[in-house]
Protein backbone atom coordinates (compact mmCIF):
# COMPACT_ATOMS: atom_id res chain seq x y z
CA UNK A 1 0.00 0.00 0.00
CA UNK A 2 1.14 3.86 -0.75
CA UNK A 3 2.45 5.75 1.79
CA UNK A 4 -0.48 8.00 3.11
CA UNK A 5 2.05 10.28 1.35
CA UNK A 6 1.88 9.43 -1.79
CA UNK A 7 -2.00 8.88 -1.35
CA UNK A 8 -2.44 12.71 -0.34
CA UNK A 9 -0.50 13.64 -3.51
CA UNK A 10 -2.06 11.25 -5.67
CA UNK A 11 -5.72 12.51 -4.82
CA UNK A 12 -4.72 15.94 -4.94
CA UNK A 13 -3.50 15.99 -8.31
CA UNK A 14 -6.69 13.76 -9.59
CA UNK A 15 -8.97 16.96 -7.69
CA UNK A 16 -10.36 14.13 -5.16
CA UNK A 17 -10.17 16.74 -2.49
CA UNK A 18 -12.32 14.84 -0.58
CA UNK A 19 -9.79 11.51 -0.55
CA UNK A 20 -6.87 13.90 0.60
CA UNK A 21 -7.96 14.31 3.69
CA UNK A 22 -7.55 10.52 5.12
CA UNK A 23 -4.32 10.18 3.91
CA UNK A 24 -3.65 13.27 5.42
CA UNK A 25 -5.32 13.11 9.17
CA UNK A 26 -3.14 9.67 8.93
CA UNK A 27 0.06 11.61 9.10
CA UNK A 28 -1.52 14.58 11.37
CA UNK A 29 -2.43 12.23 14.47
CA UNK A 30 1.39 10.82 14.12
CA UNK A 31 2.76 14.37 14.33
CA UNK A 32 -0.07 16.71 15.01
CA UNK A 33 2.09 20.05 12.88
CA UNK A 34 0.27 22.62 11.36
CA UNK A 35 1.80 21.33 7.80
CA UNK A 36 -0.57 19.17 7.75
CA UNK A 37 -3.32 20.94 9.16
CA UNK A 38 -2.91 23.59 6.74
CA UNK A 39 -3.08 20.69 4.09
CA UNK A 40 -6.16 19.15 5.96
CA UNK A 41 -7.09 22.68 5.92
CA UNK A 42 -6.95 23.35 1.84
CA UNK A 43 -8.34 20.12 0.83
CA UNK A 44 -11.75 20.35 2.87
CA UNK A 45 -11.63 24.34 1.55
CA UNK A 46 -11.14 22.88 -2.14
CA UNK A 47 -13.59 20.17 -1.80
CA UNK A 48 -16.37 22.46 -0.19
CA UNK A 49 -15.39 24.97 -2.82
CA UNK A 50 -16.57 22.45 -5.67
CA UNK A 51 -19.66 21.78 -3.81
CA UNK A 52 -20.81 25.84 -4.58
CA UNK A 53 -19.73 26.64 -0.22
CA UNK A 54 -18.65 30.26 0.25
CA UNK A 55 -17.87 31.22 4.42
CA UNK A 56 -16.40 28.05 5.32
CA UNK A 57 -13.91 27.42 2.02
CA UNK A 58 -12.86 31.45 2.32
CA UNK A 59 -12.06 30.82 6.05
CA UNK A 60 -10.24 27.58 5.44
CA UNK A 61 -8.41 28.60 2.81
CA UNK A 62 -7.42 31.71 4.87
CA UNK A 63 -6.16 29.33 7.90
CA UNK A 64 -4.40 26.81 5.74
CA UNK A 65 -2.43 30.03 4.28
CA UNK A 66 -1.78 31.08 7.71
CA UNK A 67 -0.77 27.90 8.81
CA UNK A 68 1.38 26.38 5.44
CA UNK A 69 3.40 30.07 5.67
CA UNK A 70 6.11 29.09 7.96
CA UNK A 71 7.55 26.24 5.45
CA UNK A 72 7.80 28.42 2.85
CA UNK A 73 9.62 28.18 0.29
CA UNK A 74 10.07 24.00 0.45
CA UNK A 75 9.15 21.30 2.67
CA UNK A 76 8.81 17.85 2.00
CA UNK A 77 9.02 18.57 -1.04
CA UNK A 78 6.37 20.57 -1.66
CA UNK A 79 7.21 24.28 -2.96
CA UNK A 80 5.30 25.75 -0.33
CA UNK A 81 5.75 29.42 -1.94
CA UNK A 82 3.54 28.38 -5.34
CA UNK A 83 0.92 26.59 -3.32
CA UNK A 84 0.63 29.68 -1.20
CA UNK A 85 0.37 31.72 -4.54
CA UNK A 86 -2.17 29.30 -6.11
CA UNK A 87 -4.77 29.51 -2.04
CA UNK A 88 -4.49 33.39 -3.02
CA UNK A 89 -5.84 32.70 -6.57
CA UNK A 90 -8.96 30.33 -5.08
CA UNK A 91 -9.15 33.52 -2.44
CA UNK A 92 -9.45 36.02 -5.02
CA UNK A 93 -12.68 34.38 -6.93
CA UNK A 94 -14.91 35.11 -3.62
CA UNK A 95 -17.20 37.62 -4.07
CA UNK A 96 -16.57 40.65 -1.88
CA UNK A 97 -20.29 40.48 -0.21
CA UNK A 98 -20.71 36.41 0.56
CA UNK A 99 -23.45 36.71 1.78
CA UNK A 100 -25.09 37.09 -1.16
CA UNK A 101 -26.17 34.19 -2.82
CA UNK A 102 -23.26 33.87 -5.72
CA UNK A 103 -20.95 31.15 -6.36
CA UNK A 104 -17.99 30.26 -7.80
CA UNK A 105 -17.76 28.73 -10.92
CA UNK A 106 -16.18 25.17 -10.65
CA UNK A 107 -14.35 26.05 -13.80
CA UNK A 108 -12.80 29.42 -12.53
CA UNK A 109 -11.29 27.50 -9.21
CA UNK A 110 -8.09 27.13 -10.56
CA UNK A 111 -5.90 24.02 -10.85
CA UNK A 112 -2.23 23.34 -8.93
CA UNK A 113 -0.48 20.06 -9.69
CA UNK A 114 1.54 19.22 -6.63
CA UNK A 115 5.35 18.06 -7.74
CA UNK A 116 7.46 16.37 -4.82
CA UNK A 117 10.76 16.21 -5.38
CA UNK A 118 12.49 12.71 -4.98
CA UNK A 119 13.24 11.32 -1.72
CA UNK A 120 11.80 14.01 -0.13
CA UNK A 121 9.27 11.86 1.93
CA UNK A 122 9.31 7.96 2.49
CA UNK A 123 9.18 5.74 -0.05
CA UNK A 124 6.32 2.83 0.47
CA UNK A 125 6.93 0.80 3.46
Amino acid sequence: MPHPFAQFISSFNAADYRACVEPLEELWFEERDDFHKGLIRLCVALHQLRLGLLTSPYFLLSTAAELLRPYVPVYRGIDIAALLEFIDRCLALFPKDQSAEERVPVERIPVFQLEVKEGAWPSQD
